[in-house]
């Protein structure tokens, strides 16, 4: 499938020049040529030339400018050898394509088919395509169709090789619309105005290449035509006689120089050409970007990137699958990355074929070729030379237009409107119209408003300098001028403007702190407080309430102070943290009294009512009221002194109030921490808590042993489980004490 422009739908006669580009991820291709009279192909030149840099990425055109001088350069070297070109076929590359079916039947009443009615009926179809694609797709309209297959034609509902000058009832067509991202396209045409160049033809890479190479003889054959590039391979699929799908998947040679380029620490351009030595050399040298330098066999290297080898076999064989459902008869590689090391084996592993059954094609498999060029063969030949014979198969015209001096082509599969044109340049044509000011919708008491902003003035379109009408037919070269409208100014209004004062309830009288207070009733939006000057927003809420509760009347009352209003927001509890819980107490931080008696927030007020309302004190708690003697006991052990058990009682563990020593009258206060349980020594705190070691003198505090002195006795004699003791030996729980006078 191929585009021209309107008025050059022969864009190749006999003998006629034929400019031809295939601009591919890793270099751009150029050949000039002409079919003679037996309408074949003859190659007068050809040249290419490869990208500096990775200007391009997955057949996708990242830098405009340098792909252009790439084409530029391209360009001037044929010149030299054929003399001046101006306009081009190209080719895109399948990235992101999406293929679409449609049918269209036609009631002929047994007229003979001429050859205009199988081009109406074909782009009927296209047509047809295009509706389906918008119900699928969101953004169709974002999709240019790139070009289309014919599945097959048929007559009376029988299928037939050709329609022309056939006689019957009804004639039908199915096509295969193929549409590509309008980026893609966009892209290509500005680095060909930029080469100054005209897009005179373009279709898509997998048409070019299986017009090239499967004639329709041959698509009887389930056979796959598999375009390996740098950046994508593109798949086309042909059984019983025609083209049936198109796909893509988007890896191809560069992963595998990018593999090459991480396993031996090469500069990307010398793994490049490290790859293409490893299918025509047995060893290689090469240094990596430090300067080591290696000799190693092809085979070691080749070993060396297997995995991304066998990775992109797997990932061309799952879209084949997806495509066909079944292993094909056949496949057939093209393309500078087809010969890529064990990529032929792998993939016939892959789709359980023999492997002579995947096979690489160049161009001495092109029957329409003249003779082999010797700068123009190979595999990588095949789609430059496919988008050459293109150029004489079904052309559809396109049209180039400028909208606010943009420069557009359209393809012209009916009469193209002014507002087809707006759309391809993006114009939102529901915003042409100046739009009317946003309206504020607005419920007041229940009640819908409506406050409308002003209208919007229209656009005005200018067609080659004179008005014109979104349907008015555009023609080639036409100058389209979009002025566009002027909006309205959004409505805006103040609640006063729909509730003016007079319409508010009578005050609430209050008496407040030996003064008479006159509330006026609440405004309310969106259950906010707000005042007649407050701005409206568009579906708020608005309501009128005369103050009914204590609430109210305090968040209207003027003479509140400000740390008042802050009680109002304050939790009614007191609370502290007890040995690591926390224990809540309840706390009311203000007093409400009505007319003398207590009240709350949600307490009823009439007109004429006296309030009061101020700060409660701060609750007045001591350390001793959280103080729990059977949960905190202290320290003691059990002896026996002179036959006698007496149990001693150590030191109370130590109580900490916010990390410091505290007493049982010391104030706690809200927030604050305290600690009861004994703590071990070296605490978080940084307090030691000293451990208790009874000794044989503490035992005075149970007994009286003066009372037991005998007359004359002047020494006291001690021991401990019988050893001789003094006042300060250590003792503990069990021991035997006696105590003698002598």
């Amino acid at each position: 499938m191929i585009f021209l422009e309107r008025g050059d739908l022969r864009l190749a006669q006999h003998d006629e020049q034929i400019f031809a580009l295939d601009i591919g991820t890793r270099s751009v291709v150029g050949l000039v040529a002409r079919f003679n009279q037996e309408g074949q192909l003859e190659i007068a030149a050809t040249v290419a030339e490869e990208h500096a840099t990775r200007a391009m990425l997955d057949g996708q055109i990242h830098d405009v400018s340098l792909v252009a001088d790439v084409i530029r350069k391209v360009k001037t070297r044929l010149e030299s050898k054929t003399g001046p070109l101006r306009k081009v076929a190209v080719a895109a590359a399948g990235r992101s394509l999406k293929t679409v079916r449609a049918r269209v039947d036609r009631n002929i009443q047994g007229e003979r088919v001429t050859r205009d009615v199988v081009l109406a009926l074909e782009l009927t179809a296209v047509q047809q395509a295009e509706r389906h694609l918008q119900e699928l797709t969101p953004d169709a309209s974002r999709y240019h169709c790139v070009g289309y297959t014919v599945v097959h034609y048929s007559l009376d509902d029988s299928v037939i090789g050709s329609l022309e000058d056939q006689i019957g009832l009804k004639a039908s067509v199915e096509i295969i619309a193929t549409f590509l991202p309008r980026v893609v396209i966009d892209s290509l045409q500005m680095a060909l105005e930029r080469a100054d160049l005209e897009m005179a033809a373009l279709t898509l890479e997998p048409i070019a290449a299986i017009n090239a190479l499967i004639p329709p003889s041959m698509r009887k054959l389930n056979l796959v035509l598999v375009d390996i590039g740098a950046g994508t391979s593109d798949i086309a699929l042909t059984a019983e006689g025609t083209v049936v799908a198109y796909g893509m998947v988007p890896v191809a040679g560069d992963e595998i120089t990018e593999a090459l380029s991480q396993r031996h620490l090469l500069d990307f351009p010398d793994a490049e050409q490290l790859k293409r030595r490893l299918m025509t050399e047995e060893h290689v040298e090469f240094n990596d970007v430090l300067g080591m330098g290696y000799s190693m066999p092809a085979r070691d290297v080749i070993e060396s990137i297997q995995e991304e080898v066998r990775s992109l076999a797997t990932q061309i064989s799952y879209e084949i699958f997806k495509l066909n459902q079944k292993a094909p008869a056949a496949v057939m590689l093209v393309g500078g990355g087809s010969q890529t090391p064990m990529l032929g084996p792998l993939l016939a592993a892959e789709l359980k074929l023999p492997k002579e059954r995947v096979a690489i094609r160049g161009t001495d498999a092109i029957k329409q070729l003249a003779e082999q060029h010797e700068a123009l063969s190979g595999p990588q030949a095949v789609t430059p030379i496919g988008i050459a014979l293109a150029a004489l198969q079904h052309p559809v015209s396109s049209v180039a237009i400028h909208v606010n001096g943009k420069s557009l082509r359209l393809f012209e599969f009916r009469q193209i409107t002014v507002g087809d044109c707006l759309i391809a340049a993006d114009v939102e044509i529901r915003k042409l119209h100046g739009r009317p000011g946003l309206a504020l919708s607005v419920e007041v008491q229940g009640e819908l408003k409506v406050i409308r902003g002003t209208l919007g003035t229209p656009a005005q379109l200018l067609l080659n300098g004179q008005p014109a009408k979104l349907d008015d037919i555009v023609q080639h070269g036409d100058e389209l001028e979009v002025i566009g409208g002027v909006s309205g100014v959004d409505a805006s209004a103040v609640i006063g403007d729909l509730l003016p004062p007079h319409l508010l309830p009578e005050p609430l009288s209050i008496l407040f702190r030996g003064e008479t207070h006159m509330l006026p009733a609440r405004l309310l939006m969106n259950g906010e407080l707000a005042t007649t000057d407050t701005h409206l927003t568009d579906r708020a809420k608005i309501s009128v309430e005369r103050p009914t509760t204590v609430d109210h009347v305090l968040q209207a009352l003027p003479d509140l102070q400000a740390y008042e209003r802050e009680l109002l927001d304050l939790p009614h509890s007191f609370a502290i943290t007890l040995d690591g819980e926390s224990v809540t107490m309840p706390h009311t931080p203000y007093e409400i009294m009505l007319n003398d008696l207590p009240a709350t927030l949600d307490t009823a007020v009439q007109s004429g009512d006296t309030l009061h309302f101020g700060a409660t004190p701060d609750p007045h708690y001591t350390v001793r009221f959280f103080y729990d003697d059977s949960l905190h006991p202290g320290q003691a052990i059990g002896v026996i002194c002179n036959n006698r058990p007496i149990n001693l009682e150590g030191p109370r563990p130590p109580i900490y109030l916010n990390g410091k020593p505290a007493g049982m009258d010391d104030l706690v206060r809200d927030g604050d921490s305290l600690i009861f349980k004994p703590q071990s020594p070296h605490t978080s705190d940084g307090a030691d808590t000293p451990e208790w070691q009874p000794v044989v003198s503490d035992l005075f505090r149970y007994i009286r042993i003066e009372d037991e002195r005998p007359p004359g006795a002047l020494d006291l004699k001690l021991s401990v489980n019988a050893l001789p003791a003094t006042f300060m030996t250590p003792i503990k729980h069990g021991d035997l004490i006696i105590m003698q006078w002598v």
